[in-house]
């Protein structure tokens, strides 16, 4: 999702920089720092997932640590390499993106809502980065460009924003018992899980609302709006019913489709560009 998000952030600024080996580089720089920061919250999480999630490697005994270190700092190493052959810019803006996944997981986490914000900041920086891909693949573009695509960047920056803040506080929902195991003060402690559903799903709807930005500043058109009603549907499904029911196994599925519907809207914009030009 990361990866795709920075094709995304390409497509926004020039079509004609998506064919291109930087763009690649990029996909690549944000699947594998995001990957790297997958499996370091796996190693600092392992005493939560011992409550759960009881299938993951480190749980089962699987990968020891020291093993799961060596595979991150692995999956780090290639996301540095390939930023630093796209541009200078590029790279700075990854190792800050590396050192931020490390931080929420060894510190910002157990501190509740600036957590989950700190995880929502990190997927909303994949777009500038392929922005700045752009700006790496046709230099000519830097000084025009950016203003007029980034009142649209804006928009998909605050829908991404928006939703993952909404999966992140419902997923701390069904992370409560295993939280507590090392110290999180997470939102559905300090405010209790009703009202923590109720804040994931003002978010999400605040997310459905905001898809609509880029049609009514005639930014994106019909085709667009067309599509993005798919995930918006299934978004505002999603909203009731972590209302009516916000058990362990609906958190869960929750979580899941919001991971679905972001993707579905990726493809509402695709469609739009591919048709548009």
């Amino acid at each position: 999702m990361v990866g795709i998000a920075v094709i995304i952030g390409v497509i926004l600024t020039s079509l004609n920089a998506v064919l291109s080996w930087k763009t690649l580089y990029g996909f690549f720089t944000g699947f594998f720092i995001s990957s790297f920061s997958m499996v370091v919250n796996d190693i600092y999480d392992v005493e939560v997932d011992r409550i759960n999630q009881l299938k993951r490697p480190l749980v089962t005994g699987e990968i020891k640590i020291s093993e799961a270190w060596t595979y991150a700092l692995m999956l780090l190493s290639f996301g540095i390499i390939f930023s630093l052959i796209t541009s200078l810019t590029g790279f700075i803006i990854a190792v800050l993106f590396g050192f931020i996944s490390w931080f929420y997981n060894f510190y910002l986490k157990k501190h509740g809502i600036i957590g989950n914000l700190t995880v929502a900041l990190s997927i909303s920086i994949p777009y500038i980065y392929g922005n700045v891909v752009s700006f790496a693949v046709v230099p000519t573009i830097q000084g025009t460009v950016f203003l007029g695509t980034s009142f649209l960047l804006l928009w998909f920056i605050i829908v991404s924003f928006l939703a993952v803040t909404g999966r992140e506080v419902i997923k701390t929902i069904s992370d409560r018992e295993g939280d507590r195991t090392r110290g999180v003060k997470s939102i559905t402690h300090s405010i209790g899980q009703e009202n923590s559903a109720r804040v994931g799903a003002t978010l999400f709807i605040l997310a459905v609302l905001c898809t609509l930005g880029p049609y009514l500043s005639k930014q994106l058109g019909t085709y667009y709006l067309v599509m993005v009603m798919i995930p918006d549907t299934l978004f505002v499904y999603l909203s009731y019913s972590i209302l009516k029911n916000h058990s362990n196994d609906n958190v869960r599925r929750v979580k899941k489709l919001a991971l679905f519907g972001m993707l579905l809207g990726f493809i509402a914009f695709i469609v739009e560009k591919m048709v548009i030009s």
